[in-house]
C-alpha cells in the first residue's frame, strides 16, 4: 500500500532518501567500471588517505553504513569520521586498530600499516639509497616480473608516486 506523505518533514525526508539513492546507484556504476589503476588513485584521493578509501569501498562493497563498519572494526563512528576528515592521521592509528582493519579487509597487517603510512618504504631501503630510488627500482622488478604483473595495473608508471610506492611495499612482502 503507498500512502502519500503527510507533512513536509515527511515529503523532504523521502525527496532526500530518493537523491541519495539515485546517488548512491551513481557511485555505484561509476566504481563498478573503473580500472585497477583507477581504483588505487581513488583511494589516494579520499579525504582520509588510502586506507580510509579502501576501508569506505570495502564497506560499499558489503553494503554497510561507516556505523556498522566502525561497529565491526572495534571503534566508533566518530573516530572513523575523524580518520575521514583528517582530524586524526592515519599515521598514527594502533597496532590493534591496523589488526581489525586487516581482518576487515582479508589481508596482511603490513599492508593496512603501509596503507595507513604507518611503515613507509624507506624503512625497507639501504640508507644509502633514496626512497625515489627504490621505488623505480621494484617498479622495474614488479614489470620484469610476469606472474606479479599480471595482478597490478597495466600502466605502473602513470601512477602517483605514493600509488607506487604502496605497490612497490606490497611487492616487497610478497
Amino acid at each position: 500500500m503507498h500512502t502519500t506523505p503527510n507533512t513536509s518533514a515527511q515529503r523532504h525526508a523521502g525527496k532526500v532518501a530518493e537523491i541519495k539513492r539515485a546517488h548512491a546507484a551513481e557511485t555505484k556504476s561509476a566504481v563498478d567500471t573503473e580500472t585497477k589503476s583507477e581504483r588505487v588513485e581513488r583511494f589516494y584521493q579520499e579525504p582520509g588517505g588510502a586506507l580510509m578509501g579502501w576501508m569506505f569501498d570495502e564497506a560499499r562493497l558489503r553494503g554497510m553504513s561507516l556505523n556498522e563498519m566502525a561497529a565491526a572494526l572495534g571503534v566508533t563512528y566518530g573516530y572513523i569520521n575523524q580518520l575521514r576528515n583528517g582530524i586524526r592521521k592515519t599515521e598514527d592509528i594502533t597496532h590493534d586498530f591496523c589488526v581489525a582493519c586487516a581482518r576487515y579487509l582479508g589481508v596482511p597487517t603490513i599492508a593496512v600499516k603501509v596503507m595507513a603510512g604507518v611503515v613507509r618504504m624507506s624503512d625497507f631501503l639501504h640508507h644509502a639509497e633514496s626512497e625515489v630510488d627504490g621505488v623505480e627500482r621494484a617498479i622495474r622488478h614488479i614489470q620484469d616480473d610476469t606472474i606479479i604483473r599480471q595482478a597490478v595495473p597495466v600502466d605502473l608508471i602513470s601512477l602517483t608516486f605514493e600509488a607506487k610506492k604502496a605497490i612497490a611495499l606490497l611487492y616487497v612482502q610478497s
